[in-house]
């Protein structure tokens, strides 16, 4: 006999199923799934970087300012992430799309995490909760979503750039049976 599954995962299966799925089982889009998981491996990438870099950086900053420190702790990680993410980019097949993409699920996942936290914070002293999530969840991922997702914009607009030269200089190669 098949589990009764909880009210959470229905819902949560529900909502997958309106956002990627048509009523028959079958994806939407292909893209819009791929960008989702591409998000999703992204984010596990810049938690892997803050979670092995945080500590030697803490270390080699030790004796500068703290706000020295904090910046070095938000942007280096960020970074390295970074270049991991467009490392990968670099191997996909449709690079700037689907990578475009998954920032902006990585934005509208920061959003609703920042809406779903209003929830979870203490009201009576909200300052400092807010203060606490805001240092460990929203600074780091808004760091991460800049340091990456501005520059796979850039190389986007560049490729499409590239491809729009390419196709203008192989249709003046073509004949033209129209003159």
């Amino acid at each position: 006999m098949a589990k009764e599954r909880s009210k959470f995962q229905q819902k949560l299966d529900g909502f997958l199923r309106v956002l990627f799925f048509e009523e028959n089982g079958k994806p939407k889009s292909a893209d819009l799934l791929y960008s989702f998981l591409l998000a999703i491996l992204f984010i596990l990438i810049y938690l892997m970087a803050y979670t092995l870099l945080l500590d030697p950086i803490e270390k080699l900053f030790s004796a500068a300012s703290v706000t020295f420190r904090n910046i070095a702790e938000y942007l280096l990680p960020a970074l390295a992430g970074s270049a991991l993410c467009l490392l990968i980019r670099h191997f996909l097949k449709e690079r700037g799309k689907l990578a475009l993409a998954a920032y902006l699920w990585m934005t509208l996942l920061l959003f609703g995490v920042m809406l779903f936290s209003l929830f979870l914070i203490d009201w009576s002293d909200p300052k400092t909760e807010y203060a606490f999530f805001l240092t460990l969840i929203v600074f780091p991922l808004l760091a991460s979503i800049l340091t990456g997702g501005i520059p796979a914009l850039l190389l986007h607009r560049k490729e499409q750039k590239e491809r729009e030269k390419a196709e203008k200089e192989h249709a003046k190669e073509r004949p033209s049976w129209y003159k």
